[in-house]
């Protein structure tokens, strides 16, 4: 396995850890400071807050795959 290859699993790891403890401190702090549903759960009236969060996990998880593949294609 080259520096490259442990470079990029690196970051990668990382990058998906940053995603879930920043999930998973957000819902600390909700569990913790009672939010009332309707008032401040929801960005612009209609976009729940759990919602942003499952995109965020979403987004980072098919970002990691997305990118390694891109990876070992051009590393071919």
């Amino acid at each position: 396995m080259t520096t490259l290859w442990i470079i990029f699993i690196f970051l990668h790891v990382v990058s998906l850890l940053f995603a879930i403890f920043a999930l998973w401190r957000l819902y600390e702090y909700i569990k913790r400071y009672r939010f009332d549903e309707s008032k401040y759960t929801m960005l612009f009236g209609f976009v729940h807050l759990h919602w942003i969060a499952a995109a965020y996990l979403v987004y980072a998880v098919i970002w990691t795959v997305a990118s390694t593949i891109l990876f070992i294609t051009l590393n071919q």
